[in-house]
């Protein structure tokens, strides 16, 4: 099974821009206090994300066979809104307070441990990332 796929590096770039533009609106509507655009922004980038999730993974599904039930997609979903989370509030767009983003990435990463689990299990069932019903029909 190849972990990068040219798909995850597209779903990457998809994500890495979604991020930057969500953290960019959140900032100014926190800003003006608008409770009303700071939701609209969050479920819109939250459905924006599922969506070209949902498209990269089961085209690299088909594409390339992987059997990975989309951890690597949660993965890199996490390392950029973490890590762009993090970065924008050092370059001074404090949407959110420091402790906020510490306790969203510790609970987030309770949920990628686990998915990071149920990966572990499925991976028992293949063998190269191939699903044994598949090999031994």
């Amino acid at each position: 099974m190849k972990a990068l796929t040219i798909r995850l590096g597209q779903f990457a770039i998809c994500a890495l821009v979604l991020t930057v533009l969500f953290r960019y609106a959140l900032n100014l509507c926190i800003e003006a206090n608008s409770v009303i655009g700071t939701t609209t922004c969050s479920i819109v980038y939250g459905g924006l994300m599922f969506l070209v999730g949902w498209y990269f993974g089961t085209k690299d599904a088909k594409e390339n066979e992987v059997h990975d039930i989309g951890f690597r997609y949660h993965l890199v979903t996490y390392i950029l809104c973490i890590g762009i989370g993090y970065g924008v509030h050092y370059l001074g767009w404090n949407a959110e307070s420091l402790r906020a983003m510490t306790i969203t990435a510790i609970s987030w990463g309770v949920g990628l441990l686990v998915h990071f689990i149920f990966y572990l299990i499925e991976q028992r069932k293949t063998i190269k990332g191939y699903a044994k019903d598949e090999i031994f029909q």
